[in-house]
């Protein structure tokens, strides 16, 4: 019998991910950058600790190391606190493609170029998650490139796929969005209140204008949020 995948989407970036009694935190213990929200220095000391539910983290895994996706000190610290923990933190040295398995969980990751930003260059991964029978795609920050997409998945549709907001810009990513995955989030997003990135006006614009093409497409936005994410196939 196949066991429930479910997330919780801590931050703008972070989602920890529970299967059974195996959790994987991706892109959970960030720092702070611009008007994105960062995990609350009471959730972070939670999972730092052990506490419930965070006492059985099977692996870290980051999609690439910029400020708001990555706490250098935190997770320096949840690594002394829980020294046999594998962690994926990409560097100038990660193969372009790989395949990670931490507890109940498997990660496949491939080099797909960020998105270009003013900020310092990150080595960038998307991740392609497996658990409980269902099947998720992080994308993050990965630059709109439709065909990079496509290869990586070479034909597969993940039940899931969580993008960034850019997506929601352009005709072809708009596509693509139902071509990768049989349920779309977007996330990565400030809270509206305060957001001085104009992201959150930029999203609602684009489903007033689109509406017909981003049917079944949801914006996260508030945090904590739970998600059930059953298999769809």
């Amino acid at each position: 019998m196949e066991t429930l995948l479910t997330a919780r989407l801590l931050c703008s970036t972070g989602l920890a991910f529970r299967c059974g009694t195996s959790t994987l935190l991706v892109d959970v213990l960030n720092g702070s950058y611009g008007s994105f929200y960062r995990l609350p220095r009471e959730t972070a000391a939670a999972i730092i600790s052990g506490a419930p539910p965070y006492d059985c983290v099977d692996g870290l895994v980051y999609s690439h190391l910029h400020p708001d996706h990555y706490d250098q000190a935190d997770n320096a610290a949840f690594l002394r606190t829980h020294p046999g923990v594998p962690a994926f933190f990409p560097t100038i040295d990660t193969p372009p493609h790989g395949v990670l398995r931490m507890g109940g969980f498997t990660v496949e990751y491939q080099y797909l170029e960020h998105a270009p930003c003013d900020y310092t260059w990150a080595k960038h991964y998307v991740l392609l998650l497996s658990a409980g029978g269902t099947t998720v795609y992080l994308t993050t920050d990965a630059a709109l490139d439709p065909a990079a997409h496509l290869a990586f998945l070479a034909g597969r549709q993940a039940d899931y796929g969580f993008w960034n907001a850019m997506y929601l810009s352009r005709p072809e990513t708009r596509r693509l969005l139902r071509q990768c995955a049989r349920k779309t989030y977007i996330y990565h997003m400030p809270l509206a209140a305060g957001d001085t990135s104009g992201i959150c006006r930029k999203a609602a614009q684009n489903f007033r204008r689109h509406g017909d093409e981003l049917a079944g497409v949801t914006v996260l936005g508030t945090y904590p949020q739970q998600l059930l994410l059953p298999h769809l196939g």
